[in-house]
């Protein structure tokens, strides 16, 4: 692939997930949006508006993608090169992220947003109230506990936490963990093997949030700070991913052994990773949005200086009692063949230095 493609044939386009050469994301449309999928082949797009898929995972057949259909939960099989298997949508909330075997989001309660959890091997569901509404944004699974990352409404408007929840116990005990506590807004976004990131505000600035495993566990957090707004979506291996204000525009951000870089503004983000590839958007001079990969081994960006601070957390205990959820899951229409072709690295500004 190369070094920069960008999907200028899908304008109105977003990437929110990816691994290797097939990712997932959402189309503008005229009164809506749709669920995609981008393989080298072309573009797969979902027949009905207001849909879109925010997590990928690979499994045996293939991937499995999982998003929204309206109001509905959605779930959507791929074969390895991306071509549509099945696609089924059932249940009511979103789903945020899959790692095959589970998928997280929220559920719409009856007092509001609630954490959600897919146990896809054995076709169970789990809503988990929280002591406000919130969603599970990240999860990872080890060793029978599926470990949640989110927020959480709190004094300062949201909590990050964590929740670990015990799924391989026959009985479904509570699920145990932290939230931050922090007097202003935080989240915790993605939670990979080395840890969790996001975002949080300090006097209104918000700063990339950081913890390994050791911070998850005692809420000893690191702060990526410049001024601007900065946040954290992915980070996986020795690469970070996220969103930078530089100069008032929002640019794609990526911090990997050779410091910290960003390109491809204005309105970008670089939503997910699977190194060295990042996927994301950008809106350069358009302004309509462009589906965004690039290879971070090879991608040239601008430097960006942070200060790297630490910061203990509050970590106030918290817990949530997960209920079975019964779902009833209905095919989606889905036209298995590519319905717009791609031109990869296609003429046009270059999201790189000048």
């Amino acid at each position: 692939m190369a070094s920069c493609w960008i999907l200028s044939t899908l304008l109105g386009s977003a990437l929110f997930a990816g691994l290797g050469e097939v990712a997932v994301g959402r189309l503008l449309v005229e009164g809506g949006h749709q669920a995609l999928v981008v393989t080298q082949e072309g573009a797969h797009i979902l027949a009905k508006k207001d849909s879109a898929l925010y997590g990928l995972a690979r499994t045996p057949e293939g991937f499995l993608a999982v998003g929204h259909l309206g109001k509905s939960l959605l779930r959507v099989g791929l074969d390895p090169k991306g071509k549509l298997l099945w696609a089924e949508a059932g249940g009511q909330g979103i789903l945020w992220g899959t790692d095959g075997r589970f998928a997280w989001g929220g559920y719409m309660g009856p007092g509001g947003w609630e954490a959600l959890v897919l146990d896809l091997r054995e076709e169970r569901a789990f809503r988990l109230p929280l002591s406000g509404q919130g969603y599970a944004y990240g999860g990872l699974y080890r060793q029978g506990v599926l470990f949640l990352v989110g927020r959480v409404e709190g004094a300062g408007g949201f909590d990050g936490f964590l929740l670990g929840l015990p799924v391989a116990r026959p009985k479904q005990p509570w699920a145990y963990g932290y939230r931050s506590g922090w007097p202003e807004n935080d989240y915790l976004r993605f939670l990979g093997e080395r840890g969790a990131v996001g975002r949080l505000e300090v006097r209104g600035d918000s700063e990339g949030l950081l913890l390994d495993w050791l911070g998850l566990s005692q809420g000893k957090a690191r702060l990526l700070r410049r001024p601007g707004f900065d946040y954290l979506r992915a980070w996986r291996g020795a690469f970070l991913v996220g969103e930078a204000e530089v100069d008032g525009v929002l640019e794609g951000l990526w911090i990997s052994p050779q410091g910290a870089q960003h390109a491809g503004g204005p309105m970008a983000s670089l939503r997910a990773l699977d190194p060295p590839l990042a996927y994301g958007y950008s809106y350069r001079s358009r302004f309509q949005g462009e589906g965004l990969v690039l290879n971070l081994e090879k991608q040239v960006g601008r430097p960006l200086a942070y200060r790297l601070e630490a910061l203990r957390l509050p970590w106030l205990p918290f817990r949530a009692r997960p209920s079975a959820l019964s779902l009833t899951w209905k095919p989606v229409a889905w036209d298995p063949e590519p319905t717009l072709r791609l031109n990869a690295c296609p003429p046009g500004p270059d999201p790189k230095p000048d």
